[in-house]
């Protein structure tokens, strides 16, 4: 059995590398954008707005707290001259899109006129599905307002998604979350009012200090509100501040749970969350509908060992993945900005594709605790020892037409995740680890 949790999760596969610059597969990879894609895929638009007005200390992602109107237009101006610039590349232009999602940051605190703008430019220049699932993200101030969501409602927004973290007001105070409790309120009940299909939130736990009791506390306030979905995440301290990690080895403020206690905390949230009515659809998803939303199901693959869903990025840091590359768009604001006012696209990152590529599909494997077993090829690409290993300790088990990850299985989705991944990919891995706990404060977006 595992004894030490990975303390990394990761979204993206196969893992950025080199600067795009420097790939030696960046001739292929420009190739590919030049001509029409060799196969009809399932492909996700995302959209990145990177702007938050305020920093919350344990947010690892790319975000810029800067504030007005000319810093947004001009963003706004950026973002439709990329999307005008990447839906006429011959690849891109042959797709249609079952999922978008907007990003950040928090893009809510774009104006309505920046945001329709977005969207107009958007709808005229990709192939949007009719029945498509369409997301957006924000915080709960400017999210809860009325002339937003209706302009949401509008362009046929399905899922709209806050970041809600907890209800301890203390953690909230130590997170240095600006958004109060009463806006979660309000920008629930507008939000239910305009009958979005889906009110998402974002909830951590293994906070600082945290036990079961304290877990209980924020769940049964979610049972209160009694959202549509949850995005129940492990919390990561690499995005700390030194000062705050300094404090919390100090005894100044609690401190990070035992391994022992995030198990605890692990299960007790998935059997809580069984009786509230959610089901487990995903690593870490619950939702009152037994599938998970389109937005995971296509960033991961396309599902259950599937591997050849594709998704194109648009904005600063923005990250994509297709034929067989993950990329990442250019992180500095103000490069991303100059690059495309110039009229070039603002690529930064590459990967190396996968020897095999069905070996996606086996690395997701446990983000859905599940795999098919007509994709035989992307099990096979998990190593015989690892296979036996997951069997022997109770990890997997089998039905007539999958395997599945058991309870157990579970708590141990980062440790079984970097262990599919191809030998490379595990080496950029433990690169990417080492650079992150070695500097603290760190945002890096999520690998």
């Amino acid at each position: 059995m595992y004894s030490k949790l990975y303390p990394m999760t990761y979204y993206f596969y196969p893992l950025l590398e080199d600067k795009i610059s420097e790939s030696k597969h960046r001739d292929d990879f420009f190739s590919v954008l030049q001509n029409p894609p060799h196969q009809v895929t399932e492909n996700l638009l995302y959209i990145h707005i990177p702007y938050c007005h305020d920093m919350c200390r344990f947010c690892p992602f790319h975000v810029r707290v800067e504030k007005g109107s000319e810093i947004y237009d001009r963003y706004t101006q950026a973002l439709c001259q990329e999307m005008e610039l990447v839906g006429h590349l011959p690849y891109v232009s042959e797709m249609s899109f079952k999922a978008v999602y907007f990003g950040g940051g928090s893009p809510s605190i774009f104006s309505v006129k920046n945001i329709g703008k977005i969207f107009a430019t958007m709808v005229k220049n990709f192939k949007i599905e009719a029945d498509a699932e369409i997301s957006f993200e924000g915080e709960p101030r400017t999210l809860s307002d009325p002339a937003r969501l209706d302009l949401l409602k509008e362009y046929n927004v399905k899922r709209i998604s806050f970041g809600l973290q907890t209800y301890d007001e203390k953690i909230r105070e130590l997170f240095n979350i600006a958004a109060t409790l009463q806006d979660v309120d309000n920008c629930t009940k507008n939000a239910r009012e305009r009958e979005f299909e889906d009110i998402n939130v974002d909830m951590m736990y293994d906070l600082p200090g945290q036990d079961i009791t304290a877990l209980q506390y924020d769940l049964k306030h979610l049972q209160q509100h009694d959202f549509d979905s949850l995005d129940y995440y492990n919390l990561h301290y690499f995005a700390f501040p030194k000062k705050i990690k300094t404090a919390m080895a100090a005894g100044e403020i609690l401190s990070k749970p035992s391994q022992t206690m995030h198990f605890a905390l692990g299960q007790q949230l998935r059997t809580s969350l069984k009786e509230m009515g959610y089901y487990d659809v995903a690593d870490p998803i619950f939702a009152k509908k037994p599938q998970v939303c389109e937005y995971f199901r296509l960033i991961w693959g396309g599902g259950q060992g599937q591997h050849s869903a594709e998704m194109i990025a648009l904005g600063a840091s923005a990250r994509g993945n297709l034929n067989g590359y993950s990329y990442m768009n250019l992180g500095n604001t103000e490069q991303y900005l100059r690059t495309v006012e110039a009229g070039q696209l603002p690529l930064e990152k590459l990967s190396l594709p996968l020897a095999i590529p069905e070996n996606r599909g086996a690395a997701f494997f446990a983000k859905f605790f599940e795999i098919d077993k007509t994709y035989s090829k992307a099990i096979e690409t998990i190593p015989q020892n690892v296979w036996d290993f997951w069997r022997e300790n109770g990890l997997i088990y089998e039905t007539p037409q999958s395997w599945k990850l058991s309870e157990v299985g579970k708590l141990w989705t980062t440790n079984m995740m970097i262990d599919s991944f191809e030998p490379h990919q595990r080496e950029v891995a433990m690169t990417s680890l080492g650079f992150v706990e070695d500097r603290p404060g760190v945002r890096t977006g999520s690998f």
